[in-house]
């Protein structure tokens, strides 16, 4: 009887850590992701920025909103990862 319910324990575990490990490799996947994405985005600012030095485009109705998405996007990313790292530094 108790070896049945040891079996059974066991085989539960192990599965759930297969399942376990899988997961967290796949929010590990996805968090470089959105890190990569993060970058792209933050690159292609500054280099909207560096073109628009003198504010014209910006400041333009066109092409102002997609300087303003991109603003807006990375302030996201900044909001998100930023707790992240925030957290870290607290722990340690």
């Amino acid at each position: 009887m108790w070896l049945t319910f040891a079996i059974i324990f066991f085989l539960i575990s192990v599965v759930s850590s297969t399942l376990l490990f899988y997961s967290l490799r796949r929010i590990t996947q996805y968090e470089e992701f959105i890190l990569q994405i993060q970058q792209v985005i933050k690159f292609s600012t500054d280099k909207v920025k560096l073109v628009d030095s003198k504010g014209h485009y910006e400041s333009d109705d066109e092409t102002g909103f997609f300087f303003q998405q991109l603003k807006q996007i990375q302030l996201s990313l900044d909001g998100i990862f930023e707790e992240e790292t925030q957290n870290a530094k607290k722990e340690n």
